[in-house]
């Protein structure tokens, strides 16, 4: 018997319009709809052989039902299926598809379905709608289940906000954006969510749900769209939003009781039609006082981050608005160290003077922030502060004067930036060349009444800072600014922004001899060059910035101290940290998502560390092991530096670099270190027999471990000999072993394989058979 079959429908991404329509008046019921999305019983239609594509994304709908959604802002922007199907996703890189398989156990996803809901601001109501007729009929069991699973990820209704702004800007501003997200029940497996967000620098995405207490998802994978994945560069932050930043104007004040308000203007330009509503991000303990210039109302909930300012008309592509936020809160935060690292037992017997400290809660939305991530602006600050305190701020200081108690300071940036903070507190200050550095010299007093600790601390700190920073302008290039500031927080990290540095209390109180120290202030230093000198270009590329400033403070370290041993020792506990996750972590390829699937200290292993050994064997690659002369490798540096110094640049820049000072491809370098994760083990083993004239003919034999046998890579070999000279040689180990004969000039009595520790591998030995 014959079997009909409907032909298949594919639905792609079509130029259909919606009917205009108006932006949102308030946010609430925009909000309180989507929250309540249930399935239609007058929208029901019956689906034979549907396929969706959304690029790497397909959904296969064999039989079952759709039902359309109730309406949002006027506009049907879900569905939901039941029945049966199929979804894939495949990535198109090796690198993704090895993130898909560590994460979910497959390198492609390629499941049976049983439901999918889905929610949309592209074509796909005009498609569906297209394709499918709907009409009122008995509602399929089921339907509800999976659009209530879509919104528990998709929606926070405690802070009532919206997990992607993407869609939320297109319900309020009524417009089409080509939002796409999809909450798939696969038969055997966890449930996963594809999404295409317009506004990501990687629109087409694969989720799962979030593992950690309140993680709404987490990303799997992210690709290009098909169109852009043969484009090679990488684009900015802000080009692909509804607005330009261009500049904000901060007229901030902290109070005697440490209160903390602000009036923040933001200039911003419309780069989309009929933009109203604008998202920013600012810190959940700000208190909004009022809302001007260009903007007429806003919506914050309590506890949320989130800030929805609708302007007084919608903006044309071009047009410009100025936005005014003013608000207050409890930024400035007071406390103890003391407090914070000792037992509670030792609390009776503590000093009647604990050490005192201020601090910035945030530094990242303390004013408004717009895009995500949040897009470089020209920032003009001024600050009214407690004149009893010292204070430092990014930028230039234009001017400064006194009124009572008031030190009212007014700052410029240079040049656009994303990364803006200040400091303040009861500093001295120490002044060596173009640093300065704030030192709460009191509360070492006081710490130093239970802790040892420098006699000297800002002298000490200061030192290893403006060292760092005159070894860095050597070895890479002059920095963008004239003065910077080191300014100590009472925390055990640091954070660099343009002209200024956060600096850890334990690095000016600690007496470590380790080189941890040296290395942490010199860390900070260098994000003067990688980082701010030359922003990644992408989150893939954090690592130029990251492991970039880790290997600059390693090399630092290295000079300062003319202590290789403890250069060495780094490298092996680093080495031992980056082999024990080797099986498990992701790539450096993989940026700020490394941390986000397995252990959140990835990131530091992978992209600080790994990243650093990345730059380090580079330089043991150019390294001349005749002379032990670095002048390649130093004027590589410097030319990736000089070229991009002021600009973002992408791994492929700094590949290119290399390989023109190299002279040769280096695809397979940055395959087996940035996109791979391999760490070869290498088993040495050799053997001398005397030559003619008294020479020696040398067997050695190099096998390769943990590694695919398309893994390369030269490794300095170091052969001792009798008459108690040495030589250097690099052995090009190439799949399972290596072996060569070669004969020395005398008697070879000790061979070490990676004695400099060039490459990121184990090595072993063992007797010659």
């Amino acid at each position: 018997m014959a079997t009909y079959r409907l032909p298949t429908l594919v639905l792609l991404l079509l130029p259909v319009g919606l009917p205009a329509q108006t932006p949102a008046e308030r946010y609430e019921p925009v909000f309180e709809q989507l929250r309540q999305l249930t399935p239609r019983g007058d929208r029901l239609a019956v689906v034979h052989d549907l396929t969706l594509r959304r690029d790497v994304i397909k959904f296969h709908l064999e039989d079952g039902w759709i039902s359309l959604a109730t309406p949002v802002a006027g506009r049907t922007v879900a569905a939901v299926f039941v029945g049966h199907g199929s979804v894939s996703f495949v990535p198109p890189s090796v690198v993704e598809r090895a993130q898909v398989k560590r994460v979910l156990g497959d390198s492609v996803i390629d499941s049976r379905i049983t439901a999918a809901a889905f929610v949309f601001t592209d074509s796909t109501l005009a498609e569906l709608e297209h394709h499918l007729t709907f009409n009122e009929a008995s509602m399929p069991p089921g339907l509800a289940g999976p659009l209530g699973d879509l919104l528990d990820h998709l929606i926070d209704g405690r802070m009532r906000l919206v997990t992607q702004p993407t869609l939320m800007a297109a319900l309020l501003n009524a417009r089409e954006n080509g939002f796409f997200y999809g909450h798939v029940k696969r038969e055997h497996g966890e449930d996963v969510m594809l999404m295409v967000d317009p506004m990501d620098e990687e629109p087409v995405e694969l989720l799962r749900g979030g593992k950690e207490r309140g993680e709404k998802f987490q990303v799997v994978s992210e690709v290009r769209r098909e169109e852009d994945r043969a484009d090679t560069t990488t684009v900015a932050a802000g080009q692909r939003e509804p607005f330009q930043l261009d500049e904000y104007r901060v007229d901030a004040t902290v109070a005697k009781n440490l209160t903390f308000s602000a009036t923040v203007t933001v200039r911003l330009i419309a780069r989309q039609e009929g933009q109203r509503w604008v998202p920013f991000w600012l810190f959940s303990e700000m208190r909004i006082d009022s809302i001007g210039g260009a903007a007429d109302s806003s919506f914050r909930d309590k506890d949320s981050p989130e800030l929805w300012v609708r302007l007084r008309t919608p903006l044309r592509g071009g047009d410009s608005a100025v936005v005014r936020v003013s608000y207050h809160g409890d930024l400035i935060g007071f406390g103890s160290v003391m407090r914070g690292v000792l037992p509670k037992e030792y609390n009776p017997d503590l000093p009647a003077a604990l050490d005192q400290w201020l601090f910035v809660k945030t530094t990242q939305t303390w004013f408004p922030r717009y895009g995500s991530p949040p897009q470089p602006a020209d920032m003009d600050l001024t600050f009214h502060t407690p004149r009893r305190y010292h204070f430092a701020s990014i930028g230039r200081l234009l001017e400064t004067h006194t009124e009572g108690d008031v030190l009212t300071t007014h700052w410029v940036t240079e040049r656009p930036t994303d990364q803006a903070c200040f400091n303040l507190g009861e500093f001295d200050e120490v002044k060596l060349g173009p640093v300065t550095v704030q030192v709460n010299s009191d509360a070492h007093r006081q710490l130093s009444l239970l802790l040892f600790g420098q006699r000297d601390p800002g002298g000490d700190v200061g030192r290893d800072v403006a060292t760092s920073l005159a070894f860095f302008t050597g070895m890479y290039g002059a920095p963008l600014f004239q003065s910077y500031t080191a300014t100590e927080v009472p925390f055990f990290y640091g954070q660099a922004f343009p002209g200024l540095m956060y600096l850890s209390v334990a690095t000016f109180q600690t007496l470590d001899q380790s080189g941890f120290e040296e290395m942490f202030r010199a860390h900070e230093v260098a994000h003067q060059w990688w980082g701010i000198g030359v922003e990644p270009a992408g989150y893939r590329d954090a690592w130029l910035s990251e492991g970039f400033a880790e290997f600059s403070a390693l090399w630092f370290m290295q000079l300062r101290l003319r202590d290789n041993d403890k250069f060495f020792k780094k490298l092996r506990n680093t080495r031992r940290d980056i082999r024990a996750r080797r099986n498990n972590a992701p790539p450096i390829a993989l940026g700020y998502r490394v941390g986000d699937t397995g252990l959140p200290e990835d990131y530091q292993t992978i992209v600080y560390e790994k990243g650093a050994w990345v730059v380090h064997m580079l330089r043991n690659l150019m390294l001349d092991l005749r002379t032990m002369n670095e002048d390649r490798f130093r004027a590589m540096m410097q030319d990736f530096y000089v070229q991009y110094r002021g600009r973002r640049a992408a791994t492929r820049d700094f590949q290119r670099v290399v390989e023109e000072h190299m002279g040769m491809a280096m695809d397979w370098f940055f395959d087996e270190w940035v996109n791979g994760t391999e760490i070869p083990t290498y088993i040495l083993s050799w053997k001398a027999e005397p030559d003619s004239g008294g020479r020696y003919r040398l067997h050695l034999r190099v096998r390769q471990e943990d590694a695919p046998d398309a893994f390369i890579m030269p490794v300095p070999l170091e052969i001792q000999f009798a008459d108690s000279t040495h030589a250097l040689v690099r052995v090009n180990v190439h799949g399972p072993f290596v072996e060569a004969a070669i004969q020395v000039p005398a008697e070879p009595t000790k061979l070490t394989l990676n004695p400099l520790e060039s490459v990121l591998a184990e090595i072993r030995t063992e007797s010659w058979r």
